[in-house]
């Protein structure tokens, strides 16, 4: 499996994770994903899960992170 489909495969299981509840599994599998690829995309939905554990601040702290790249971001 290339590494393209693997990281979608891993984003997918984390949003599955999320939207049953599973919290905690899904940050981890986040947390690793955002450790090598750190995309807008990836950013957001650790963002989204720290957001359903009520870790506000870590959530912004990301947001914030995902605005500045855009910011930087010249096409």
């Amino acid at each position: 499996m290339d590494d393209v489909n693997s990281v979608m495969s891993a984003r997918e299981k984390a949003r599955s994770f999320l939207v049953q509840g599973k919290t905690v599994r899904a940050a981890a599998l986040m947390i690793k994903l955002v450790e090598t690829q750190p995309t807008p995309q990836n950013l957001e939905l650790l963002a989204e899960i720290y957001m359903a554990q009520g870790l506000f601040d870590h959530a912004a702290e990301l947001y914030l992170r995902v605005v500045k790249a855009g910011l930087n971001w010249r096409p």
